[in-house]
């Protein structure tokens, strides 16, 4: 995977109520084309509500990747996309735990 790909998302996510981020399908296989988008799986803080604030998060990061990004929530995917993106997840975010 691009070093930068894995770069923009933690530093983008850091601000934002996400526990966790892994970047899955061609992106993380280093298998993409030029026209691939990227997909992302996210782990939502405790108590987070995403609103309206999930389309905006998937325009940043596409303004920042320039490139399509399909933004998926841990549980919201597809049952037959699960086990393929369960092989191909890196992990590329995960919030500090305060002490």
């Amino acid at each position: 995977m691009d070093a930068n790909v894995r770069n923009t998302i933690n530093e983008y996510f850091k601000s934002k109520p996400i526990q966790k981020a892994w970047v899955f399908g061609s992106v993380a296989r280093g298998e993409e084309r030029p026209d691939s988008d990227v997909d992302i799986l996210v782990s939502l803080v405790p108590d987070a509500k995403m609103g309206l604030s999930y389309f905006g998060m998937i325009c940043d990061l596409e303004d920042l990747l320039h490139r399509p990004v399909d933004l998926v929530v841990d549980g919201d995917l597809l049952p037959f996309a699960v086990e393929s993106a369960n092989k191909d997840k890196i992990l590329v975010y995960e919030r500090a735990t305060k002490r």
